[in-house]
């Protein structure tokens, strides 16, 4: 997988997944949303900031825990049956670890992974554009 593909793929979940509901940071669940739209398509962007009921939820959750959430990548392979990445599109499976860490009480973890389209823009740069199964 062509390094520049991987780089976006890892700096997307890392910002898609980082939730900080302890007082004073993020304000909302959409503000990972927000700052992953600086690696994704304006289409994808738009979709990533619609509130859902079940994301409503768990913001209310983790601001009541004041938790910080974070993802620790662990692997990053081209998703089984998908083509390998040509100079203009890669399909891009993430492996990582989700960890919860409240205020108060045990830090809580689970294995996730997500699979990514990658794009090549008319600027030259990659940016993630679909968010298959997800």
């Amino acid at each position: 997988m062509p390094e520049d593909v991987a780089t976006v793929a890892r700096r997307f979940v890392l910002a898609w997944t980082g939730h900080d509901a302890r007082p004073g940071k993020d304000g909302s669940y959409d503000d990972a949303a927000r700052r992953a739209g600086a690696y994704v398509g304006k289409d994808l962007a738009e979709q990533l900031t619609t509130t859902s009921a079940g994301s409503a939820r768990q913001w209310e959750q983790w601001t009541q825990a004041q938790a910080l959430v974070a993802a620790e990548i662990s692997q990053l392979g081209v998703p089984d049956g998908a083509p390998a990445p040509t100079a203009d599109t890669a399909w891009v499976r993430v492996w990582y670890r989700l960890t919860v860490t409240p205020a108060a009480g045990k830090p809580s973890g689970t294995d996730e992974q997500v699979a990514l389209k990658l794009q090549r823009s008319q600027a030259g740069t990659w940016l993630v554009t679909a968010l298959p199964n997800a």
